[in-house]
């Protein structure tokens, strides 16, 4: 079995295919596992809603949206204890983890994990990371747009052009997809990493401050218990207006522990929440504008509009749709739970399991090397240009190399930066990782290095560099800071968590964590090819009735050996015949 998890940055699901049909996880009666760690005063982790029921009384030893500090140097302190937002991420995959063990009744090992297509290449690491943690194989790392667009396909009968609107707790995606004959195609993604509903959140308790100034001559912006408390508040408001036109709130505010509550009593209206969060939502819809331009359509070529996340509730982001692309958004799908069903979807194609859809999706980021401009005389130009080798909005997998040169024929070593990012300065781009490729010929100027960029399915990217004449490479996978010392000291402060760190039973042994984790690149790259060669057999066929008679039997033709060659496993063939595919359903298209 394949979980299917939805680590979201306020609830987390999970659910997994069994017997052809979507099983959800239950955490007390609920499919919604809030996505909050803690710490009681004697010492024991809360998770899930236990934890969010006592946070007003315990604020510093309970952490909530850890999910948007992923991929960062960040550490929060739980009990005196320094953790990462790997390690907070991973006590939350491990609950669920024996959650759904308890369910089903079977050990849980793979997973299939979520996250936000506009996720970088480090915070995608930190969430596979976070799965190792766990004690988890994490099996696929899915866009969540591309998720949900998954589960809606299931029940898609004919070809439709659609805009997936992600908005959920802390994180803001769209994507545009084409989904026909169950192919899901994703033809651009773009987004905010710190966008969401957490802002509307907190633009809402300032709100609620300023009236409680206004109404009881009290100023509580300064009191944190008294703010997190309206901040849970404004939550609970946020969520009311969404089916109502105005909301009566009232409230005990603890403003001193040593003093009675301060009890309050506001209306608010869905009218001035909407005022307070247009500006979001504008924001929102101007990136719904770019995903559109980079897929090279317009509003017209739309054919459904989905919904995703808690947040896309909003009765004013339906408005804004039906305003600008003359569209009601799609109710087929559940908002809260779509990107978990992908999930599992996804998890039930990986093993083989009789599901009729298949997924094409692709890097939302532009990944490229820093590089040096010369004139006819040698002399340097510029030593800041950036040469991008793979574009964003390109399908995954994908494999993508360049030429260059040493500066000076004495140079015996190469500094190799990675850049992610469109901006033709590379200083201006995001520098992900750094290395060195040393002891180079010496006296040739015209040694070629070979760059290659690897992206795989999950969105992480391998580089590797190699000088043509001696074969000399150097090969890194862009990742955060994490030794295997650390996961080690990570897996052992998460067992100490769940109190299991003296059970010699426990199936979370560090060291076999890392042993089973590591894996083959080659047999990875391999698999990498067979899965997109499978891809493009499966949208040739759905595309063939379109195609010209003589290029509609060229696509037969290739589907034929290319299907031979995936039989033989001959990997440089089914290179060479997913190109030529490629190529023909490119002008197709």
């Amino acid at each position: 079995m394949i979980l299917g998890i939805d680590l979201g940055t306020t609830n987390s699901l999970a659910s997994a295919i069994i017997n052809g049909k979507n099983q959800a996880v239950m955490f007390e009666k609920s499919t919604l596992l809030p996505s909050v760690v803690a710490f009681n005063s004697e010492g024991n982790l809360l998770i899930g809603q236990v934890a969010k029921n006592q946070f007003i009384l315990n604020i510093e030893n309970t952490v909530k949206s850890i999910k948007r500090k992923m991929g960062s140097e960040a550490s929060v302190k739980l009990q005196g204890k320094e953790y990462r937002p790997e390690e907070i991420s991973a006590l939350i995959l491990k609950y669920i983890k024996e959650k759904a063990e308890q369910q089903f009744n079977q050990p849980i090992k793979d997973v299939v994990i979520t996250v936000p297509a506009y996720f970088s290449d480090d915070q995608r690491k930190a969430t596979t990371l976070a799965g190792k943690i766990a004690g988890l194989k994490v099996r696929r790392i899915v866009n969540e747009p591309t998720a949900a667009a998954l589960s809606y396909n299931i029940n898609q009968k004919k070809e439709i052009k659609a805009v997936v609107y992600d908005l959920g707790g802390g994180t803001f995606d769209v994507s545009i997809v084409n989904i026909a004959n169950n192919v899901v195609e994703v033809l651009s993604s773009h987004g905010n990493n710190a966008l969401g509903g957490d802002d509307f959140d907190v633009d809402l308790t300032m709100w609620l401050i300023e009236a409680i100034k206004k109404k009881y001559k009290l100023e509580v912006k300064s009191n944190s218990r008294a703010f997190h408390q309206l901040q849970e508040a404004a939550e609970k408001c946020k969520i009311e207006l969404t089916d109502q036109p105005f909301y009566n709130l009232i409230e005990s505010i603890i403003i001193d522990p040593e003093q009675p509550p301060l009890n309050i009593e506001l209306e608010i209206k869905r009218s001035v929440f909407e005022e307070l969060i247009h500006p979001y939502i504008l924001e929102t819809m101007q990136l719904v504008h770019v995903a559109l331009t980079d897929a090279g359509l317009q509003t017209s070529d739309i054919d459904q509009i989905l919904l995703v996340g808690g947040s896309s509730k909003i009765p004013l982001i339906k408005d804004e749709f039906m305003s600008v692309f003359s569209i009601v958004p799609s109710e087929s799908i559940n908002p809260d739970q779509c990107v978990c069903l992908g999930a599992a979807v996804q998890g039930g194609i990986i093993e083989d399991q009789k599901i009729n859809a298949i997924l094409v999706d692709i890097t939302p980021y532009t990944f490229g090397t820093r590089a040096s401009v010369s004139d006819e005389m040698d002399f340097l130009i510029d030593n800041d240009v950036f040469v991008p080798l793979i574009q964003r909005n390109t399908p995954l997998p994908v494999s993508k190399s360049e030429i260059f040169y040493k500066n000076h024929p004495e140079q015996e070593k190469i500094k190799v930066d990675i850049h992610q990012g469109d901006h033709s300065v590379a200083s201006e781009n995001k520098l992900i990782g750094s290395f060195n490729i040393e002891d180079l010929s010496k006296k040739a100027a015209d040694t070629e290095i070979i760059l290659s960029m690897n992206l795989d399915l999950n969105g992480i990217l391998t580089v590797v560099a190699t000088e043509k004449n001696t074969g000399a490479n150097k090969q890194i996978t862009i990742d955060n800071a994490f030794k295997n010392e650390d996961v080690t000291l990570s897996v052992q402060k998460v067992l100490q968590a769940f109190g299991q760190d003296d059970n010699p039973e426990s199936e979370m042994n560090p060291s076999e964590i890392l042993d089973n984790e590591e894996e083959d690149p080659t047999e990875t790259a391999e698999n990498n090819r067979i899965y997109i060669a499978n891809t493009m057999i499966e949208k040739a066929e759905s595309k063939m009735s379109m195609a010209a008679k003589e290029d509609a039997e060229q696509m037969k033709r290739l589907i034929g050996e290319l299907g031979n060659r995936i039989n033989e496993n001959d990997i440089d063939n089914i290179i060479k015949l997913t190109d030529e595919l490629t190529d023909i359903l490119f002008y197709i298209d």
